[in-house]
């Protein structure tokens, strides 16, 4: 199928933001004007998660039987992010040892090229966010089948490697993004707490053993679909910060993160800084985290490795998305300060 050529011209016709209570007429309108002159279509617009994340419009487009997804991005942070998804997605396509779980994996169906809009076949199911959310007493009926998954694909694609060896694209690159994003860690305390967190994450990842393979990056419930009896994974989207040689134990954890927010309302940022200050991954997290495969020791490595990496490339994630991010105070005090302040405590306690 091919996307509508109209995509590409009708760039900035609209202002880049709305307010938040004219964002969805906004989006809506702008979907419309996208499509126009492709014909009879229905047309679904995602709700933008949060005014950060404001820079992408994603909607369902139905016409016929012809039923895709359309990202369309607003800014050029928007269209790096869509050019390298599709990348992605076109990477996984090609690989064999994904065929047994190609039914789960979307594909990029047509595309404005440099621009970046592109659309992607439809996944169906129910999102495991909201599978959790509908079953508060048996959230694990949702976790399992989708942290199983991780195991497959873990299993068919990955290698066991001394960290060390991937330092760079593992995480000193991650750490660099994170200072140059933010430039308020150059300078005085904060500079002090990032610098302990640099060797916190130096530490805990130099003896440690990873998986490297396919590494979805972004692995948390809203972005997994379920379906069927007994329930199974239908579709797995979102793959902007995928990669095939990151270090898969990270989308495990990001899931079981993203678990432990919807039951408990606390930040990621608060749930990892509660790890750092124990120094492992909490009981109920280590028995969700097998259900994956994943031990929390890994292989003698510091077991803050997995949580301490996690959040490191969620973060910047969202900094490769969009800038917006560095400048939101409540962003920041929600999911970074507090593992800083929490790695500089760290490091105080073991001079």
């Amino acid at each position: 199928m091919k996307t509508p050529a109209t995509m590409s011209s009708l760039s900035g016709l609209l202002p880049l933001y709305f307010p938040r209570a004219l964002g969805g007429l906004d989006d809506r309108l702008r979907a419309r004007r996208l499509v126009r002159g492709f014909g009879p279509c229905d047309i679904a617009v995602f709700p933008r998660r949060s005014r950060l994340q404001a820079g992408l419009l994603v909607f369902e487009l139905h016409r016929g039987a012809q039923d895709v997804v359309v990202k369309h991005p607003r800014d050029g942070f928007a269209a790096a992010v869509t050019v390298r998804e599709q990348d992605i997605l076109r990477r996984l396509d090609a690989d064999r040892r994904l065929d047994p779980w190609r039914h789960v994996l979307p594909r990029v169906v047509g595309s404005t090229g440099p621009s970046g809009a592109f659309a992607q076949q439809i996944l169906t199911g129910v999102p495991a966010e909201r599978a959790i959310r509908n079953s508060p007493h048996d959230p694990y009926s949702a976790a399992a089948p989708a942290l199983r998954l991780l195991a497959e694909l873990r299993a068919a694609t990955g290698r066991r490697r001394p960290a060390a060896e991937r330092a760079l694209p593992w995480w000193q690159s991650q750490l660099t993004e994170l200072a140059e994003a933010i430039p308020r860690y150059r300078y005085g305390r904060r500079a002090a707490e990032f610098e302990a967190l640099r060797r916190l994450l130096d530490t805990a990842l130099t003896g440690a053993s990873l998986t490297e393979g396919w590494t979805h990056g972004d692995y948390h419930p809203g972005n997994v679909l379920l379906g069927g009896q007994p329930v199974r994974v239908t579709g797995v989207f979102d793959w902007s910060n995928g990669h095939p040689d990151g270090p898969c134990e990270i989308d495990a954890y990001t899931f079981v993160l993203g678990l432990r927010q919807i039951l408990t309302g606390r930040s990621l940022g608060g749930l990892v800084a509660e790890a750092v200050r124990a120094g492992r991954v909490p009981d109920e997290d280590r028995a969700l985290l097998e259900l994956a495969g994943v031990g929390t020791d890994h292989e003698a490595g510091d077991p803050l490795a997995l949580p301490l990496l996690t959040w490191l490339w969620h973060v910047a994630s969202n900094l490769r998305k969009s800038p917006r991010f560095a400048h939101s105070h409540w962003w920041l005090t929600d999911t970074v300060t507090p593992v800083l302040r929490e790695s500089a405590r760290r490091a105080g306690a073991r001079r």
